[in-house]
């Protein structure tokens, strides 16, 4: 996700300590009984040093920043100093934004709701640069708001934000309107509501327009975050070619890592190693092979950064991306490569659990019978193609409180095929039913196709050859919509096959010859021995 930017910054002294302990001493001499107004100033002062810093505990500092600003508040009140009221309840509002304790939900409604009060002082007529400052925390809340409608929400945010340009313009306001421009490309990449083809369009436009203030010579590391950004909404941009956007979100990243170095920005170079792994295992151009290659050490790399300890989630994810380039990698042997996958694949798991991460849970263990699957192929093992099966039962038991119908259809049709290869063929016959139930009512074509394809295979398997014969034509009717020539190669060979069982010796030349003529454009020479040997039997029918 990109990074929004925040107009209060961080009191970054290097004396915090020093600071709060005479704001204490001072206390000594101004109480509140004798000196009430210079109490409740040294009581926000406190209030914004703890809620700025970035020295301890973040938690324990906004609780200890919220204490302070209401002690300010039982002196700053709206009919006595109104000003200094509207300011305490702006400073509360952002404090609320990013608060660690209580409900989050209830933490933007009271964020909300002290930005709103401090709109009844500052007004855009009486105060236009503190009303944009909160125009602009309101969008902040708005944007993260989980209660309400979320397109409502999303356009409250957009509307902040605008209503903030009007004050902080590039001409007066550059630094702020520059922060706005990036936050604005962030909500709009992050916005679900509407097209998303045209919301990433936007995005990049907001992003471009950040980048004409913040420069690599005066502003490095906003500069990088905004490269960054940009990396991001190309990975995920519709309009283009595909394999031009990876190839520019390749390049926002590596500049992006011009400054994030691991020694001065170690999150934020970690979090770039990793989304510069996805987009090498997502490239198009380049060998595929090498492409693999360059996104294994990226993901190493962030693991440098995230460890369990410290990133569980951000660990597990990785872990997860790692057993995804072992589980597609083309160099080195083929079953170590799958035993690596496992391996990373089960690492995720031990943080990924389906209580706390369900959906990860779920794909994870997808993941994992598709590779057990694949080993117990390679090595014949029985306990990689159990495995396969417990790992797609188990998702299957829980995945419908998700609601995710593609992902149950995925994990039934891959239960089918490890069923198949374990030879439990009447559990994978009724397995097969269920998931052509969901391509139907899904009008899937091209799993539909598949999964009539594997059912054929499999009454052929348990002698029921009318029905085979039926499901093979059927499939290879939806195989021929799609224009999809290899599995109707594959099809034609099977119905061929069957239908030399069966006797319909010239409907079985037809399809074999149609298949030979598409295997010899291919050039695979094992397809056409088997299809040879097949009409060599027909030869002697």
């Amino acid at each position: 996700m990109p990074e929004k930017t925040h107009i209060i910054g961080e009191d970054k002294a290097d004396n915090l300590e020093t600071k709060i302990a005479d704001y204490q001493k001072a206390l000594e001499v101004y109480t509140i009984e004798d000196f009430p107004l210079e109490w409740a100033n040294i009581q926000y002062a406190l209030g914004y040093t703890y809620s700025t810093t970035v020295v301890g505990d973040k938690a324990e500092n906004l609780e200890k920043a919220i204490s302070y600003f209401q002690n300010a508040l039982t002196v700053y009140t709206v009919d006595d100093f109104s000003v200094e009221w509207a300011s305490t309840q702006n400073s509360l509002g952002y404090i609320y934004i990013t608060r660690v304790i209580g409900d989050k939900a209830e933490n933007l409604e009271t964020a909300i709701s002290y930005f709103q009060n401090a709109l009844t002082i500052y007004t855009v007529d009486d105060f236009s640069v503190e009303w944009a400052s909160i125009q602009y925390n309101l969008a902040l809340a708005s944007i993260d708001r989980i209660r309400g409608d979320i397109g409502e929400n999303f356009e409250k945010a957009i509307s902040g934000y605008q209503n903030a340009l009007t004050v902080y313009t590039i001409e007066k306001f550059p630094v702020h309107w520059a922060s706005i421009q990036n936050t604005l490309g962030y909500t709009y990449c992050k916005k679900v509501i509407s097209d998303k083809a045209e919301n990433l369009e936007t995005a990049i436009s907001y992003f471009q327009n950040a980048l004409r203030v913040y420069t690599v010579e005066n502003f490095p590391v906003h500069w990088a975050m905004v490269q960054s950004n940009l990396a991001r909404a190309y990975g995920e941009r519709v309009i283009g070619e595909k394999e031009e956007n990876i190839e520019t979100a390749i390049a926002y990243f590596q500049n992006a890592l011009q400054v994030y170095t691991v020694k001065n920005f170690p999150s934020e170079w970690g979090t770039t190693q990793s989304n510069l792994g996805e987009a090498y295992f997502n490239r198009i151009k380049g060998e595929r092979k090498e492409n693999l290659e360059t996104a294994l050490p990226c993901f190493k790399n962030a693991l440098k950064v995230y460890t369990v300890e410290n990133f569980p989630s951000e660990w597990a994810i990785i872990q997860n991306n790692l057993g995804r380039v072992y589980q597609n990698r083309i160099k080195g042997k083929k079953e170590e490569n799958l035993e690596k996958a496992i391996f990373w694949f089960k690492n995720a798991l031990k943080v990924h659990i389906f209580e706390n991460f369900p959906s990860e849970w779920a794909n994870t263990q997808l993941s994992l019978g598709n590779v057990l699957q694949k080993q117990f192929k390679l090595l014949g093992k029985v306990e990689y193609i159990e495995q396969a099966i417990l790992a797609y039962k188990n998702t299957i038991a829980v995945i419908q409180e998700l609601g995710n119908r593609e992902l149950f259809r995925n994990c039934l049709f891959q239960l089918g095929k490890a069923l198949l290869l374990r030879k439990y063929y009447p559990e994978a016959i009724e397995t097969f039913h269920k998931c052509q139930n969901i391509c139907q009512e899904q009008k899937n074509i091209p799993c539909l196709a598949s999964t009539l394809f594997e059912l054929a295979h499999l009454y052929h398997k348990t002698g029921k050859l009318e029905q085979a014969k039926l499901y093979f034509k059927d499939s290879l009717r939806l195989f021929r919509r799609l224009q999809d020539q290899e599995n109707i190669a594959v099809a034609t060979i099977a119905l061929g096959n069957l239908e030399i069982q069966i006797g319909k010796i010239p409907q079985a030349l037809n399809h074999l010859q149609e298949a030979k003529r598409y295997y010899q454009t291919q050039d695979n020479p094992e397809r056409l021995k088997e299809i040879n040997y097949l009409l060599g039997i027909l030869q002697h029918a």
